[in-house]
This record gives structure tokens, C-alpha cells and sequence, in this order.
């Protein structure tokens, strides 16, 4: 493989994004492959660029307060820092759009560990014409794996990483856990499963704010 070209994700006023406030993570293609559409773990959790990397919009608004994406660390609701919007997919036919929450909100439960699973939410918000999310559709609760191995060293984790539509209601879910392998944070170890996730009998969650 080789790269042809490289080009920086920059704000609305085609500026580099200042420092942290942006962690991005899944990126996808528009269905129309004029745009991309971005996931971040900090700041907008999805923004809409040109293929130049120009930001374009950003689209927080559509989603629920329960996610207290501005909300500071201290408080009991919404994402964990470090665990937020992670993957990202838009369906084949292009009228739809998932984006997956990495780890447990902090009124779902604990994150995963060895001894328990975790959660995750997986957003579905419709497509309009011109490849922009209009408005939440449904929400689903994934279940991760509990940590599958552990490090004396520190961090051991579990989460989703990334996730791929293969049409309307089946995705392939990637759970990724990463591990210090030495003190410090320099050298590290994964383990990384893909599950095909099916929600035709999926539960909607869409209007629950807690799942303790």
C-alpha cells in the first residue's frame, strides 16, 4: 500500500483544531462521497467535513442529554473521559448512521473488568440527501466482554473500538482491550475480537436514561 496524500482535519475557520479539544477516533465516508462524517472523543462527539478536512458542521445537538458530553468530570451522569464515541459506520444504502459510546455510561454501571462486562450504546440517527444525520433513530445496548487479560503494570481495559454496517440491522463490532505490558505507559499488549451484531430483536433504549 501506499499513500498518496495526506491532509489534516481542520475546524470551520480551516484552522488547526487547538489542543485537546479533539480526540478523534471513527471516520466514514458519506454515501454520496462528497463528505466525511467523524467521530471524537472530545469536544462535537460528530462532525461533518469536506474531503479537504474542512469542518463543516457539528452535530451535538441531536444527541440526548444523557450523555453529558460538556458535562466536567465530577459529575455522576454521562460519558467517562477516555471512554467515549469511538466506532463509527454509515449503512450501505446511506439513509443511516451508527455511532458506538467505547465503554458503560456513568449511570449504567462499572466499565468492564476481569470479573464483569460492560456496556456500550449504539446510536442509529437517519440520513438526509445530502449525507447529514437528521435525527436520532433508535438506541441499542451492546454487552462487552469482561477484560480477557491482565497486567500488573496498570490499565487493563475493554471496550468498542470500531464498527462496520453490513446493512440495516447487522454490524460487525470490533471489542478491543488493551493492557500495560512495563511500568509506564510506553509499551502495551491487545487482545482484539469482531462479533456480527443482529438487532432485528433488539430492545430500543432510546428513552431510558440509566440502565442500573
Amino acid at each position: 500500500m501506499n499513500f498518496l496524500n495526506q491532509r489534516p482535519l481542520l475546524d470551520a475557520k480551516q484552522q488547526p483544531f487547538v489542543t485537546n479539544t479533539v480526540d478523534a477516533e471513527g471516520l466514514a465516508l458519506t454515501h454520496n462521497g462528497k463528505s466525511l462524517l467523524w467521530s471524537s472523543e472530545l469536544g462535537a462527539p460528530l462532525r461533518l467535513s469536506t474531503l479537504d478536512g474542512v469542518m463543516e458542521k457539528d452535530f451535538t445537538s441531536l444527541f440526548p442529554a444523557r450523555f453529558n458530553i460538556s458535562s466536567d468530570k465530577e459529575s455522576s451522569n454521562g460519558i467517562r473521559s477516555g471512554n467515549a464515541w469511538e466506532g463509527l459506520t454509515v449503512t450501505p444504502d446511506g439513509k443511516s448512521l451508527f455511532i458506538a459510546v467505547e465503554s458503560s455510561l456513568k449511570q449504567d454501571g462499572p466499565i468492564a473488568s476481569p470479573i464483569n462486562s460492560g456496556t456500550s450504546r449504539l446510536l442509529q440517527f437517519s440520513i438526509d440527501a445530502d449525507g447529514r444525520p437528521s435525527k436520532q433513530l433508535h438506541e441499542y445496548l451492546y454487552i462487552t466482554d469482561p477484560v480477557p487479560q491482565v497486567s500488573k503494570f496498570g490499565i487493563n481495559d475493554n471496550g468498542v473500538s470500531e464498527v462496520l454496517a453490513l446493512n440495516d440491522h447487522q454490524l460487525l463490532v470490533i471489542e478491543r482491550s488493551g493492557r500495560n505490558v512495563s511500568a509506564g505507559f510506553n509499551d502495551w499488549d491487545y487482545s482484539v475480537r469482531v462479533y456480527m451484531v443482529d438487532l432485528t430483536a433488539a430492545s430500543d433504549i432510546k428513552d431510558i436514561d440509566s440502565l442500573q
